[in-house]
């Protein structure tokens, strides 16, 4: 499997898994290790580490999902590979919520740092943080 497969099968355990911490902690250490790290937006989400970092992360991005009535539709994929880091393009149209009738668009890149055929490094840049930020509040 190429590390694009993998964040491409990684994406779709994340997106399926979300509101299911069960099965998120079950298959989790089949893409990352205790020592990987996930380096969001010091205003999100900031540095976490490991197994409990991630599920920290799972359990806050589904608390807003819930909390806000939220969907999400991504696409505009586009992967950019070169030797153990890929970088992955996406948009995401989020449904519409108060002050937002015709809902929200933006775009998120990911860099990934593989390390013993796992993810060693996650880094999320997004497009407009503080507008993120608006949309969930």
């Amino acid at each position: 499997m190429s590390n694009i497969e993998f964040v491409q099968e990684y994406n779709t355990f994340i997106e399926s898994t979300m509101l299911d911490e069960q099965a998120f902690l079950a298959k989790l250490p089949h893409y990352i290790t205790d020592e990987s790290v996930l380096a969001e937006p010091d205003s999100l989400f900031g540095r976490l580490v490991g197994i409990n970092g991630w599920n920290q992360w799972r359990t806050a991005a589904a608390d807003m999902a819930m909390r806000t009535g939220v969907r999400f539709v991504t696409g505009g994929s586009q992967f950019f590979e070169n030797g153990d880091t890929v970088l992955h393009y996406y948009e995401i149209n989020f449904s519409a919520r108060e002050g937002y009738p015709s809902g929200w668009h933006t775009s998120i890149i990911e860099r990934y740092d593989f390390a013993g055929g796992k993810i060693a490094k996650l880094t999320a840049y997004y497009a407009d943080t503080t507008a993120f930020l608006k949309y969930f509040s």
